[in-house]
């Protein structure tokens, strides 16, 4: 009984690390669980946005690369990096309906869970993600949906969606924001 015992206790220390481990390395969720509620509840004129000329040269496919290395270069920040609503918010190559979904998903997370919010990236589906940045995968140019493979870790695929607005490529979808079931990336 008592080896039982000490088996149960030592699974549940392994299971506490583990979660500890996975909130660290949810691209920097740890430090910008502060930085998320904050971002909820004010607006801060500290963001840098994401300047990336948008014109009519640039391709769905040139955004959406763009869009997600930048989030790759914000999350691999660490301590410097900000939240995703205020960096969404700040970004240039999201759509109005992109950035107010995303911020709906973190604020219901944080209603449910206060203390661990969502628990994932919705831009990555995941808690990880490819360090080196993505690379094109496949582009349907009928329903502009894209999908990208992490450089050196090709079986970390994630979809995109794109959609033209004003003559311009946006991000309308990617993670689980805005991308129905049948199109999101298995891993």
């Amino acid at each position: 009984m008592t080896k039982r015992i000490f088996k149960m206790r030592n699974v549940a220390v392994i299971f506490v690390c583990l979660a500890v481990v996975a909130m660290f390395v949810s691209c920097g969720q740890s430090s910008n669980t502060k930085a998320t509620k904050t971002a909820i509840t004010t607006e801060s004129n500290a963001v840098s946005s994401t300047e990336t000329q948008i014109d009519k040269s640039n391709t769905p496919v040139d955004i959406a690369l763009t869009f997600i290395n930048s989030w790759v270069d914000n999350c691999n920040k660490m301590k410097e990096s900000i939240g995703i609503i205020e960096w969404v918010n700040s970004n240039n190559l999201t759509t109005n309906r992109f950035k107010t979904e995303v911020k709906t998903i973190i604020e219901e997370a944080y209603k449910e869970d206060p203390e661990m919010g969502l628990g994932f990236d919705p831009i990555f589906d995941a808690q990880d993600y490819p360090d080196d940045g993505f690379e094109l995968d496949f582009f349907d140019s009928e329903t502009n949906f894209i999908v990208v493979k992490g450089k050196n870790w090709a079986d970390f695929k994630l979809t995109i969606k794109m959609v033209l607005e004003n003559d311009k490529w946006l991000v309308d979808g990617c993670g689980t924001v805005n991308i129905p079931d049948d199109k999101r990336s298995t891993r």
